[in-house]
């Protein structure tokens, strides 16, 4: 009789060590899948489904998905608000550049039948107003998605050959030195606009004989491009405000409308990447890191 109850109470033992095992497994189960639903939302934007059963697992997926859809209309109304803003700046833009025409054509005019200082002012003036318009509206554009990037796997190094290239005529004196290698998928033309600000910047503040120092890394899930000039680099409470739109040093061209870094800034985040500017040794450091992105993700 004795052993016929030790062996029940070890049936039943094991039987609750199974069941207990059992539950634990269902909720890591369960845990597992409602992480994976999370991923799924962060990258691909697809909602977690309402659980209709209860207990706290089922109350914390239901909290999740109250977030995302929180989450999810906030996207949209702040994506709806930058198209709102940039159909704004589009429009206020289009009525600047009517006026703006008729005041080229008679300065142009005045010009050529007597030229002088003040009317060469007038169309150096008129020509700041156009591009700083062109500029901000780019910027906007960029911003809310106006612009449809073309990503293909494209090597870094490359890019920023083309730059030195074209800077060596406008710079004959500057030497822009370019080490390392990296491919990663950008749109090349935006990315060469992006290392072109930043590299024209640093021609505009260097000596007349400056140096430029353009530096990739390649690692395995990043590239890592660093951009470094001699120039003395700028105030440290200036370095905060570098990539805010209108901003300009005090060492800033004559020409500048102080809203190229931003754009920089705007092309860097849609590829999902950083930037930092900082002073170096000799003068300013700008780093830009870009995630490995696989060719069937989403972006």
């Amino acid at each position: 009789m004795k052993d016929t109850f030790i062996t029940v109470g070890f049936i039943a033992l094991a039987a609750v060590c199974i069941g207990f095992l059992t539950v634990r497994l269902i909720e890591k189960k369960k845990i597992r899948s409602l992480t994976q639903s999370i991923d799924k939302f962060i990258k691909d934007g697809e909602m977690t489904e309402i659980s209709i059963s209860d207990g706290v697992l089922a109350h914390l997926q239901n909290a999740v998905c109250e977030l995302e859809t929180i989450f999810a209309g906030e996207r949209e109304y702040t994506k709806q608000e930058a198209k709102n803003n940039t159909e704004f700046i589009s429009d206020i833009s289009h009525q600047l550049k009517t006026p703006l025409a008729g005041l080229r054509l008679y300065c142009e005019m005045e010009h050529n039948a007597r030229p002088s200082s003040y009317t060469q002012k007038e169309l150096l003036l008129i020509g700041k107003m156009e591009k700083l318009i062109y500029n901000v509206l780019k910027l906007e554009k960029i911003r809310s998605d106006t612009y449809v990037m073309k990503f293909a796997e494209t090597e870094i190094e490359n890019i920023i050959f083309e730059i030195k290239t074209e800077f060596s005529a406008l710079y004959p004196n500057k030497e822009i030195a370019i080490n390392g290698k990296g491919v990663m998928r950008c749109d090349k033309a935006w990315l060469r606009e992006a290392f072109g600000n930043i590299i024209k910047n640093a021609c505009e503040h260097t000596a007349s004989d400056g140096k430029i120092n353009v530096t990739i890394e390649q690692a395995e899930k990043s590239v890592g491009v660093i951009i470094e000039d001699n120039g003395g680099g700028v105030p440290e409470s200036e370095l905060p405000m570098l990539f805010k739109r209108f901003h300009r040093t005090e060492n800033a061209s004559p020409d500048s409308a102080g809203i190229g870094l931003s754009i920089t800034k705007a092309i860097v985040e849609k590829h999902h990447g950083t930037i930092i500017a900082e002073n170096g040794d000799r003068g300013l450091r700008v780093s830009m890191c870009f995630p490995i992105i696989d060719a069937n993700l989403k972006l």
